[in-house]
């Protein structure tokens, strides 16, 4: 049988894109014969999806099941659902529940089999659409499909205190489960994180004195141990977690989150500071502690309750740091921002003044225009790249910014006060659309209607761009006082301690991951809003009342509210200016010098602490280029400065992740790094030398670089910037995926934990059993039961049943235990250095994540059981490469949950589309 070529990850995502071409081609001009003529290779590339099915783009948003009633719901306006039908499960009758104005679809009728609709408005209006009746393949009494988990009651019972014959109950759980998944991955990275600024030890919980933080305690407990009522033990803990608490403050590195300890020889600020940063350690302690272990039965340990039961210092806490942040926004606003509130004033002839401000600080504070459903900045963009080419010009560079500013808040307005309902037809239009190429269009058509509107405006703005101008407007005094902002203010006493809570997490994130986070929990909470509004509804009126941990839900139309403002008040924060000797020292690490190099060296080489005009170009080319860059910052929380330089060292490692940058990107990077490019040379050469060049970096390279340089002193810069930039790219693409693979494995583990509550509570044989005891015992237990399980993933594919029982059997408790624990303290990422080297092919984030893990698994330790584990280590160190039955083995605890399972073992079926490339 012949070797199945492997394809490499570029040449994948190549044939990916080439296969979405020419299936676009086939759909459009019927061009069957050019998909029959690809290679084999390529054929199994998939060809493009659509961004989402012509159900929900022609405004089907659910279909709710209740007992012998179906409901079916459109998208109204932002993510609101409007009920539009009812129907009965017997004989299929229809009641339409909306009115002409509000309705979105139109029901064209119901059977066993399907629903058949048309929309009334945008994507094929008036075109039948079917969909699946979900009542449909039930096989039960009940029109209400069950889980395949067998969970569904269990889980309404610990939400709601009692079980529902209908599907929404647990379609809202659903959405709070979300929640907590998200928040076990982004708390496990913190706390990775703020472990891993302790540095680098022997073992992977070495340092993990995040794990004896609880905000059960309070900081005088936490600083006085043994004045407390604990047990000796946790008193030991304490003060084990107090001695690496203080030095981590030692170390300087909080700084890195934006942490500033106070300049001062008052004991009582200098007291306070640490205080406010014990209190905020704790919670993401706590928070850990909610989210990766079932609390179910501790109400004082509830994710959503523990804030409000806990000592109000905590609150205190919370109230300072958000307090912090709106002060610092809302402090001399108007003076802050009054060259453009006085442009703005001029042009804006139909508009007070006042309301101008308030409408400013909408748009800059409050950040109104992310709540509009579609990009005013796509919209500016689309109307300059088709009309406004003058405003591209080089003239313009120096207040780009500023300008583009005042053109967005112009947008703004127009649709948020002038046009409201232009902008939901836009939203409408949209969220009709089915692909990426279908939305700029209508963008494009947008923009086009707009430019008439607004070119003499965005004239003005333009005229009004130069220096002279705009420096004469900042010596203007301005006559309005300050209290006119006073009503749209914001301080901390606006918001729920759930959202203060999420702020504080916010601290020790980076601008992406901010976003993404706050994203994902705005639409949960947005959801279980509207799956609330639908409950509560006197057409549907089924029973919402939420148990004692979750009452916090009640108020997910204001928490959504709430994190958006908080979404657009948090951002990455700048480094302390007290970590600079600390973050010198990481930056000239990274660059190739000895981490062992003293202060006094670094200050040396830098000039720190000599002054004179001209004599800080080195040190500002290192401040400008390394530790400004959150790609630098990203490396040091979550790796090591001389490991990832040393990883870097490895060149088969680096072609793999610049296999991953796209092709033009590298024709960029090699332009600019290389002294004499040849652009003639094939792509894999151009890499090659770029590999080549990571390789070899050195400090010596950059340390004679003048900032202030011109002529080929000024290339030479450009040239050195743009190799740090390339390095600190590649290495935190590595770094970043493999944080993500992890990521999955942390979810897996966080609902292994979840899960096993729930089933402890249905079945006996578990009732006496302890989870960290043996990981497998869930996946075991239920494999056992067979028929009588209420497991039907398990119940009813013997086949299936039967290899994760292999699996089962292949691994034991010792080594499950310590992959969990390699998982929750991301062991990969910390021991990369130590294993990456041995790989023989690099061909994927999967392969490398589970070789590293499969070499710290199999490191010999006084373990009770050792043959099994010496069979895997010989078969790494003999294969070089992760052993797939290994993997199996492993994730055995996750066998109970088929999909899953099989999702994060075999290498084909792990999600590749979450990898970063650079763009």
């Amino acid at each position: 049988m012949a070797k199945k070529n492997k394809m490499k990850p570029r040449e994948l995502r190549e044939a990916q894109k080439k296969a979405r071409q020419l299936k676009a081609a086939e759909i459009n001009n019927n061009a069957a014969p050019a998909i029959a003529a690809m290679p084999a290779a390529q054929v199994i590339a998939p060809a493009a999806e659509k961004k989402k099915s012509s159900v929900k783009a022609a405004g089907m948003k659910s279909i709710l099941v209740s007992e012998n009633k179906m409901y079916i719901t459109s998208f109204g306006k932002g993510n609101s659902a409007v009920l539009e039908y009812e129907v009965d499960n017997n004989d299929y009758n229809q009641t339409q529940l909306s009115s002409d104005g509000s309705s979105n679809i139109e029901l064209r009728g119901v059977n066993e089999v399907n629903i058949t609709f048309s929309s009334k408005h945008g994507f094929e209006s008036g075109v039948e659409i079917n969909t699946s009746n979900p009542t449909h393949r039930s096989g039960e009494s009940s029109p209400v499909r069950g889980d395949m988990l067998g969970l569904k009651s269990e889980l309404e019972k610990r939400f709601f205190g009692k079980t529902f014959d209908d599907n929404i109950h647990i379609q809202l759980i659903y959405n709070i489960l979300d929640i907590e998944k998200i928040l076990a991955v982004y708390v496990t990275n913190i706390v990775y994180a703020l472990n891993n600024m302790l540095g680098v030890k022997g073992s992977e919980s070495y340092d993990d004195f995040m794990g004896y933080l609880s905000a059960q305690n309070t900081y005088y407990i936490f600083t006085h141990p043994d004045k407390s009522n604990l047990s000796d033990k946790v008193k030991g803990n304490i003060k084990k977690s107090l001695s690496k608490f203080n030095d981590l403050l030692k170390t300087k590195r909080l700084g890195y989150f934006g942490l500033e300890e106070p300049k001062t020889k008052d004991k009582r600020v200098s007291e306070a500071y640490k205080k406010r940063v014990y209190h905020m350690l704790a919670i993401v302690g706590q928070i850990r502690q909610s989210v990766f272990h079932d609390k179910s039965n501790e109400l004082d340990e509830y994710l959503y309750s523990f804030i409000d039961i806990i000592d109000s210092e905590y609150r205190d806490t919370l109230d300072y740091l958000v307090d912090e942040r709106f002060d610092s926004i809302n402090k001399g606003f108007v003076q802050g921002n009054k060259v453009n509130i006085s442009l703005l004033i001029d042009m804006m002839k139909g508009y007070e003044a006042d309301d101008i401000i308030r409408l400013y600080y909408d748009f800059i504070v409050l950040k109104s225009q992310k709540n509009l459903g579609f990009s005013i900045k796509k919209l500016r963009e689309k109307m300059l790249d088709e009309y406004g080419f003058r405003f591209k010009d080089k003239q313009y560079d120096s207040v780009r910014s500023k300008m583009y500013k005042l053109m967005d808040f112009l947008l703004f307005c127009n649709y948020y006060r002038n046009d409201v309902v232009a902008g939901e037809a836009l939203v409408r239009k949209l969220r009709f659309s089915m692909t990426d190429d279908e939305k700029e269009g209508i963008y494009a058509d947008e923009a086009a209607k707009l430019w008439g509107k607004f070119r003499n405006d965005f004239e003005n703005i333009a005229d009004h761009m130069n220096g002279d101008v705009i420096k004469e407007l900042g010596k203007a005094d301005m006559d309005f006082d300050e209290k006119i902002l006073d009503s749209e203010k914001k301080n901390a006493s606006d918001l729920l301690y759930f959202s203060k809570m999420i702020y504080m997490l916010t601290y020790f994130l980076d601008g992406k991951e901010i976003n993404d986070l706050l994203t994902t929990l705005i639409s949960k909470f947005d959801n279980i809003k509207e799956f609330l509004k639908i409950m509560k509804s006197s057409a549907v009126d089924v029973e919402c009342e939420l148990t004692a941990g979750y009452k916090l839900f009640n108020d997910s139309q204001r928490i959504t509210n709430e994190l958006f403002i908080v979404k657009n008040i948090a951002s990455m924060r700048k480094p302390a200016a007290s970590a600079k000797l600390t973050m010198f020292r990481d930056a000239l690490t990274i660059l190739g010098i000895d981490d062992k190099i003293t202060d006094d060296r670094i200050s040396e080489i830098l000039k720190l602490k000599e002054k004179g005009k001209g004599i800080h170009g080195l040190r500002n080319f290192i401040t400008n280029n390394v530790i400004e860059s959150s790609r630098f910052v990203y490396l040091i929380k979550y790796a090591n400065a001389q490991k990832i330089r040393e990883v870097a060292e490895n060149e088969k490692v680096v072609m793999f992740v610049l296999g991953g940058i796209p092709d033009t990107q590298i024709e960029r990077y090699y332009k600019s790094c290389v002294e004499f490019p040849d652009m003639n040379s094939p792509l894999e050469a151009k890499r090659s030398e770029l590999a080549r060049m990571i390789k070899n970096i050195r400090f010596d390279d950059f340390k004679n670089v003048k900032q202030q340089a011109k002529g080929r002193e000024n290339v030479a810069k450009e040239r050195a910037k743009a190799v740090i930039g390339l390095y600190l790219t590649v290495m935190y693409l590595l770094v970043k995926n493999l944080v993500n693979v992890n990521a999955r494995y942390v979810i897996a583990i966080h609902c292994l934990e979840r899960d096993f509550g729930l089933y402890k509570e249905i079945i006996p044989e578990l009732a006496s059993k302890n989870l960290k005891n043996d990981y497998r015992i869930l996946s075991q237990t239920l494999c056992e039961l067979c028929d009588k399980s209420p497991n039907l993933f398990l119940k009813k594919n013997e086949r299936l049943r039967k290899c994760v029982e292999v699996d089962i059997n292949n691994a034991d408790s010792s080594m499950t235990r310590k992959y969990r624990n390699c998982i929750a303290h991301l062991t990969v990422v910390r021991e990369l250095k130590e294993y990456i080297g041995d790989i023989r092919t690099v061909d994927s984030y999967f392969s490398i994540y589970h070789y590293v893990m499969q070499r710290c698994i199999t490191k010999r330790e006084d373990d009770i059981k050792q043959e099994e584990k010496i069979k895997y280590e010989d078969d790494l160190l003999k294969n070089h490469g992760y052993t797939k039955d290994f993997v199996k083995a492993l994730n055995s605890p996750f066998g109970y949950n088929i999909p899953r399972f099989k999702n994060l073992s075999i290498e084909q079926l792990f999600d590749r589309n979450e990898y970063l490339t650079e763009k």
